[in-house]
Formats: structure tokens, C-alpha cells, sequence
């Protein structure tokens, strides 16, 4: 029997084995491992711009696997001062609180790498960030400027403004190498935090997102490999040309492997904190043994912290309490005077002034933060007021934005029930002093409307996904329409979020569940709170995942419909609809679906895949190009475009350009298994069998036995009979 009989009794075609290879995740590939945080890191950065896997955890790309290059700034450059011959390195860890790193907290885990950095340098008591979520934050490292400045204003369908200089750019176009390395999809090379960096390199390799609410990263010891790796090669004593380097590593939480997974095992966070401080470890001895400890300034720094339960909130993003706003800051390097810690506010836009300044390099007209250096000399820095943010309550759940501004002494919070919280007597912020003390409330609270803006002129929230040029160029392919894109508005309207912690508490356990696969016990939870809150777009995203992965896919297509009749629809809403009208056979419906989806947001390229997947179920090949090429226009090593332009090659008849893409696809993603059986089909089909034979046994190489038993069965079989042993 050929391949057609044996592999899916379903498919009468060679043709439609392809397109259901493309479309149909679970009779094909099954959807594979996938891990879940609780709600927090998943709600908070990710349910807005991940489309449902169609290929499980082939398709379930939010990125594709290769390194990229970041471009100079676009706009004007600085005024720059004659540099120095140092090197910066800035590390930051993504939700570190600070009271979990022993130099902060003796009670705390050990962390004696990231000690070490603080007892030969200086230690920041009270540094805070600008925004709890990781794109939003780092994009005011970068910049010191912020949100409304850069305008990543949350963590969907925002790019850091192209005329505000980085910390890279300004590194870059005064000669240094600049590199990064990341750990996480949330700061992907799309939000534009690339600029001004030679490589950049936001590859997750095998860590894939595969549903909404799962943070596609990778292990903290990858990406220190990565680093080392570049040092090496730029750094080491094998090339004699190096200049000095502006690096950037980012570490983002993940399960701690062992042994710290067993010592920590009823604290996984703190064995996190234990892993991550044994990778700084790693790079720390590297510079010390390369000689390049004494010429760089090494800053390590959290972009945000984590609840842990502290307010009702678990994770990040609802709440700006300093579970989650004070963050850890070490500085060491030349001209830090060691052993020192420094009680004054700062803020995380002061760092990019203060390596900009410690390079001798202007940091443009604007920058909103500080330069640290003079204060670590006594004198006096005005860093005492520290604007905070967090939109995630409106743009995600549907309850009021909030706002604060915090001093060494107040920090007041702007929400429907406005608070005011006296820290140095207070650190666990829980008596709002506010009727007792207006007169500084009312203060701060003007400090904080000169920041965002007068009240009555907030209005509404534009996302502005791609920067013009590209939205021009993706207009004439026939995508974002102008006008399509989704606004809110920013006007402290809708619920208080201290009055929904109970739904916030009730999120997180749906979560919990979800992540151990017990997807029926969550229903009727989120269906309980659905009814209480029936504008919280978040329900309903968690809801139809159960639904999918229960195989009912008209329940999870009802889901979404619902959301749009409370007009709490997004993207996501249209494109998670979409992918569940392929897997219904609705291909015509979801076509539509998707489209809406790609108009409002047209760097979710997941969904514009999915949608290229659509229109060629339809025989729709020129759609399906246009919307490849859309996809390629964003990022041209996007592994699974080049896959789908295959298999549109192959149902238009030209193996030859269609072994080109596969071997494309492959390319740019290595851990793509379905261009595998593609070229495998194709040899087979034009007579070539030991090249038939060699694309399956690649192809099972790369698929886990458990997940595809089935598949990997027939594909032996196949693989015997064209050996002649069957």
C-alpha cells in the first residue's frame, strides 16, 4: 500500500495528505509537550498575541529559530562625547524580587554569585521599575524614558518608537559591539527592542508556546551558553581584533532544573532564583578569567518583581504594590566604589543615562531618567519621584488601568478607590492613609498626571503594532487596514481591581488545573466567574482553550462568539476562532475569522499562518501567497511560511520549487518535523526511495515516540517496505 493508504485513511490525495499535515494538528502531529505558568506570566504577556497551535507543536511558532540582527537607530544622532575604553554588561532577570536574593534579604535563598557582584560594588536599597511586565520594562531600561515616551505601553501590539534612542543605538553608532541575548517570546525582535544591536539573538530553539497563556523561553543555562559562545568568538583571546562590547543577557524564570528542582522543590521559585544566580556565576568567571572584569561595568537588575500572593495576586501585571514594582540593582566595574549600598530612590530609566554616561556617550535629548553616577560620589540626583504603570488591568481583563508615583516616604495609586501608602512605616502597603494625609495625595497625584498626561485628554489607547513604513507596506499587501486596530480607553474607567481578586484568584487556579491537563475540572470554575464578570476578555481566551483541548471545538467556537456579543472581542478572540473553524471544517468561516484578526493585528504572525493554512484548504493560492508573503515581509526566516509556500508549490504541481521552501523551512527552523515528511513524500513520489528513507528517518529523529506512536509506527513500516524487509 503507498503512502496515501497507510498514513490517514481520511485523505484521498496526495494533495490533501499535505493540507491536512498543515491544518490538522491532532490527527497529524498531536499537539506535544507544552507548559503553563500560572496566570500570571501567561495572562499578563502572552494571551494577546499567540494564535492557537494548528500544528500543535510544530505550527505553535511565535517566533522562528534563527538569530537576528538589529538595525542602527533610524532617527538622529546623538551629540556623542569622545567614549571610553570599557565595556558594558547588563544583566537583567526577569520577576526577581528583590527580597529573594540573600544580599538583600539574608533570610532569603542563597544567591553568593550575585552577592559577590554587590560586596565589590554598590547595591541599590530602593530601586523600583516603571511598569510590573517584562516588554514594557525593559523597553524603559533601554531608553530611560517612559511608556508614554517609547510607547510600549503593555505587552500586545506595541513597538518601542523608532526615533527614541536605546542604549544599543547609542553603543552602536559610537563603535562598540552590541549584542543580545533573551530568554523569552515577550521580548522578541518585533517589539523593536533589536535596534541598534549587531546580533540579537531571541531564538527559543525547541521552547514553544503552544497554547494562550504559555510563555514560549528557554532554560537560564542556554542562554548563558549563547553568551559565552559570542564572548568567545568577539571576546577571546583568539581574536585579536575585538573592540569593546555592550552585551545584554536576559534570564526569564523556568522550572529549575535538578539539583535545584529537589532542594527547592516546595519553593520552585526560590530554586529558580538559585539556578539564575549560578548562571550569572558562570558569566562572572568568564570576564574574570579573560581579564575583563576591571574595564566592564556589570549592572544586574530585575525588570519587575513577583506577588507571590502578596495582595491577592500570584504573579505580575495587575497591581503596582513593591511585590512587584522594587526590584534589585547591583553596579560594579571601574570607578564603583565598592561594599557600597545606596538608600535613595532610583528608578530603571536611570540605568540607561547611567551607562550612557559611565561610556561618556550623550543620552539624547529624551531621556527622562538620571544619570547614578554623581550620586555614588555624594552628589545630589533627582530621582526621588518614580512615575508608575500598568494598562494590563484594561487592555487584558477589562477592569481600570492604574497609575502611581512613589517616593522614599509615599507612594500614592490612582485607581477608581485611589490609595496612599506611608512605606517607611508601611513596606507591606496595607493601611491606605489617603483621607488622613489629601494634602500629599493630592500632591503625587499631580506628579503623576504631569507624567501621563492631563485626565480628560487620555482617551484612547491606539496600538500601534508595526512603525508606518511597514504598515504601509503591509496595507499594499492587502493587511492592516487602517482604522482595523482595536482602542480602549484610558480614562480609570471600568472595575477597581481590588474589587476583582477573587476572579483574579479564581484565574489562577483555572490555570493551575489547565497545566496539569485537567482542562474539564476548570470549565466550571471560569464558567462560575464568567457570570461575574462578563467583560473580562481573559475568561473566555481560558475557557476555549479547555474547550479545544477537549476536542470541542463548536464549544470553544461559542466561546469566542460570546465574547464578541459583550463587545470584549480582540484579535486574539478572531484568530483563536479561526483555528477552531479549521479544526470544525469550517474553512470558509474561518477564513473570515482570521482575516479580521490580520486586520487588527498584523504582526501575529501565528494567526496570518494559520490564515495562509485557510486559503489553501479553499484553493485560494494567490490569498494564501499574499499572505505568506506578508508574514516574510515581518520576518523573513519565519520557518513555517516557507513551509506552507512548499506544500503551495507542491499542489501547484512544481516539486522542484517546493523542495527549495522545505529545505527553506528547515533551514530557518530546525525543529519544524513537517517539511520532513513532505520531502519524504516527494522523493517517494519521484522514484527517489533512499532519499524517501532518509527524510523519515530525520523526520523520526526529531518526534517523540510517545506523543506520535501512531505516526512513528506507520512511518517505520513505510520506511521498512521501501527497504524491501516488508
Amino acid at each position: 500500500m503507498d503512502a496515501r493508504g497507510w498514513f490517514v485513511s481520511e485523505v484521498s490525495s496526495f494533495e490533501e495528505f499535505l493540507l491536512l499535515l498543515v491544518y490538522d494538528g491532532q490527527k497529524v502531529l498531536g499537539y506535544g509537550n507544552y507548559r503553563m505558568r500560572p496566570t500570571g506570566k501567561a495572562v499578563f504577556e502572552l494571551i494577546l498575541r499567540l494564535g492557537l497551535s494548528l500544528t500543535g507543536l510544530a505550527i505553535a511558532l511565535f517566533l522562528c529559530g534563527c538569530s537576528r540582527t538589529g538595525q542602527p537607530s533610524e532617527g538622529k544622532s546623538s551629540p556623542q562625547l569622545v567614549r571610553r575604553d570599557v565595556n558594558v554588561f547588563l544583566i537583567t532577570v526577569d520577576t526577581l524580587r528583590a527580597d529573594h536574593l540573600s544580599c538583600y534579604n539574608p533570610r532569603s535563598v542563597p544567591t553568593p554569585h550575585i552577592d559577590g557582584l554587590a560586596s565589590r560594588g554598590v547595591r541599590f536599597v530602593q530601586a523600583v521599575a516603571q511598569v510590573p511586565l517584562t516588554t514594557p520594562s525593559h523597553a524603559s531600561i533601554l531608553t530611560g524614558t517612559y511608556p508614554q515616551v517609547h510607547k510600549v505601553r503593555d505587552i500586545g501590539g506595541f513597538v518601542l518608537d523608532k526615533f527614541v534612542p536605546t542604549l544599543a543605538t547609542l553603543a552602536h553608532e559610537a563603535g562598540l559591539e552590541t549584542a543580545a541575548f533573551v530568554g523569552a517570546a515577550v521580548l522578541s525582535h518585533h517589539y523593536g527592542l533589536n535596534r541598534g544591536f549587531d546580533t540579537y539573538n531571541d531564538d527559543l530553539g525547541a521552547q514553544r508556546a503552544v497554547l494562550p497563556g504559555v510563555v514560549a523561553e528557554i532554560r537560564g543555562d542556554a542562554v548563558t551558553g549563547r553568551a559565552l559562545e559570542w564572548l568567545e568568538r568577539h571576546q577571546g583571546s583568539n581574536n585579536p581584533s575585538s573592540k569593546n562590547f555592550f552585551l545584554w543577557v536576559h534570564y526569564f524564570p523556568y522550572d529549575p532544573p535538578l539539583p535545584f528542582k529537589a532542594k527547592y522543590a516546595k519553593d520552585l521559585y526560590s530554586g529558580e532564583v538559585a539556578f539564575t544566580d549560578a548562571e550569572v556565576g558562570r558569566l562572572l568567571q568568564w570576564l574574570e578569567s579573560h581579564g575583563l572584569s576591571e574595564k566592564t561595568l556589570i549592572v544586574l537588575m530585575a525588570d519587575h518583581g513577583e506577588s507571590l500572593g502578596d495582595h491577592g495576586e500570584f504573579t505580575h501585571g495587575v497591581f503596582l504594590y513593591d511585590a512587584t514594582m522594587h526590584i534589585p540593582l547591583i553596579m560594579r566595574g571601574p570607578e564603583i566604589p565598592p561594599g557600597q549600598a545606596v538608600d535613595q530612590q532610583v528608578r530603571s530609566i536611570d540605568v540607561m543615562p547611567t551607562l550612557a554616561d559611565f561610556l561618556h556617550l550623550s543620552a539624547g535629548d529624551k531621556v527622562q531618567g538620571r544619570s547614578l553616577l554623581p550620586l555614588l560620589k555624594g552628589q545630589e540626583v533627582a530621582t526621588h519621584y518614580s512615575y508608575m504603570e500598568t494598562l494590563y488591568p484594561k487592555t487584558s481583563m477589562g477592569w481600570s488601568e492604574l497609575r502611581g508615583m512613589r517616593t522614599e516616604q509615599w507612594k500614592m495609586i490612582v485607581a477608581p478607590q485611589p490609595e496612599l501608602y506611608q512605606l517607611q512605616e508601611d513596606r507591606l502597603e496595607q493601611q491606605n492613609v489617603k483621607a488622613r494625609y489629601a494634602a500629599d495625595a493630592d500632591h503625587l497625584e499631580k506628579k503623576i498626571w504631569e507624567v501621563a498626561g492631563p485626565p480628560g485628554s487620555l482617551g484612547k489607547l491606539e496600538q500601534q503594532m508595526v512603525d508606518d513604513e511597514t504598515l504601509r507596506q503591509l496595507q499594499s499587501l492587502g493587511y492592516a487596514s487602517a482604522g482595523a486596530r482595536r482602542d480602549l480607553r484610558i480614562d480609570m474607567s471600568g472595575p477597581d481591581p481590588k474589587d476583582r481578586v477573587a476572579v483574579l484568584g479564581i484565574l489562577e487556579k483555572a490555570a493551575e488545573l489547565m497545566n496539569h491537563d485537567r482542562f474539564q475540572a476548570a470549565i466550571p470554575m471560569l464558567k462560575g466567574i464568567q457570570a461575574k464578570d462578563p467583560a473580562n476578555p481573559a475568561i473566555y481566551q481560558k475557557l476555549g482553550v479547555c474547550f479545544e483541548r477537549l476536542g470541542q471545538y463548536q464549544k470553544a467556537i461559542d466561546v469566542y462568539q460570546t465574547a464578541i456579543k459583550h463587545h470584549v472581542e480582540n484579535d486574539q478572540t478572531y484568530a483563536s476562532m479561526g483555528n477552531n473553524l479549521i479544526r470544525a471544517r469550517k474553512p470558509l468561516e474561518a477564513a473570515d475569522a482570521l482575516e479580521k484578526a490580520a486586520d487588527m493585528n498584523p504582526t501575529n504572525l501565528q494567526n496570518l499562518t494559520n490564515l495562509a493554512t485557510a486559503y489553501l484548504q479553499l484553493g485560494r493560492f494567490v490569498d494564501c501567497e499574499k499572505t505568506l508573503n506578508t508574514i516574510l515581509k515581518q520576518d523573513d526566516h519565519y520557518g513555517q511560511a516557507y513551509n506552507i509556500f512548499g506544500i503551495l508549490a507542491i499542489r501547484r504541481g512544481d516539486g522542484i520549487v517546493a523542495r527549495k521552501y522545505l529545505q527553506k523551512a528547515i533551514e530557518c527552523d530546525a525543529d519544524l518535523t513537517e517539511p520532513y515528511l513532505s520531502l519524504a513524500f516527494l522523493a517517494e513520489k519521484t522514484g527517489h526511495p533512499q532519499i524517501a528513507i532518509s527524510y523519515y528517518k530525520k523526520y523520526l529523529e526529531r518526534t517523540p515516540p510517545k506523543e506520535h506512536g501512531d505516526i512513528v509506527t506507520k512511518i517505520k513500516a513505510a520506511i521498512a517496505k521501501l527497504e524491501g524487509r516488508s
